[in-house]
């Protein structure tokens, strides 16, 4: 069984590329940002522009890492898959070496991650970020720079653990969603099932339910179109 988590929002409480945006960006990132929201650019044109006005050193950057709080039970939910031979991956629209900081720093490592890939180069003596899409993919209808759908739906059984925007495509490629904030409304209004969470000790006690009622179909007594 293979479960897939987001990351901002899901296991990180904020959103930790905006959080570093606030923090370290010009201020023209909000600029980008609107043009985003307003369908004038692609998921991945607004994170690669918006990256590039990073200033800040590496030391800056992982000083500032290290202050971001995960959802306190994802420790235990990874513990749990591992006993229980659940292959756990993480599958973000971030960048990459931002979640791996954050992992690190909460004493989690060995988790793949599927995100946009952080670029670090040299401009007049100054760290000059940027960003590769190994996951990016032409026909995504969300012109995000990981494409979940397309490494979702290559896997077998599974699950998915989500929150935001970049969840919504999904939502429909998994086998079994788990939702909350704007995800959660998004499987309402589109009627998909989804079973509510608030962290992942919600994650973690509905699973192992499941696993332990081998005589139902996977997650569907327990999802639900709410």
């Amino acid at each position: 069984m293979q479960v897939f988590c987001d990351f901002d929002g899901t296991i990180s409480k904020e959103d930790v590329t905006d959080r570093v945006l606030e923090r370290f960006a010009l201020p023209e990132w909000h600029e980008i940002e609107d043009q985003w929201t307003q369908g004038k650019i692609t998921s991945a044109q607004c994170m690669e522009r918006q990256i590039r006005l990073i200033e800040a050193t590496r030391e800056e950057l992982d000083a500032f890492l290290d202050t971001v709080a995960i959802d306190s039970a994802f420790v235990a939910f990874k513990e749990f898959c591992d006993r229980k031979g659940l292959s756990l991956t993480i599958i973000s629209d971030g960048v990459d070496y931002f979640i791996r900081r954050v992992l690190v720093r909460h004493g989690l490592s060995g988790i793949p991650i599927v995100a946009n890939r952080l670029v670090c180069g040299a401009d007049v003596g100054k760290p000059r970020f940027d960003l590769d899409f190994p996951f990016l993919s032409a026909a995504c209808v969300a012109g995000s720079g990981v494409c979940k759908c397309g490494v979702v739906s290559r896997s077998g059984e599974h699950i998915y653990v989500g929150d935001g925007r970049s969840d919504f495509c999904v939502s429909n490629e998994a086998m079994l969603v788990f939702a909350k904030a704007k995800l959660a409304d998004y499987c309402h209004a589109q009627r998909i099932p989804f079973i509510p969470y608030a962290s992942f000790a919600d994650v973690q006690a509905s699973v192992a339910g499941m696993l332990s009622s081998p005589r139902q179909p996977f997650g569907l007594s327990a999802a639900k179109s709410a």
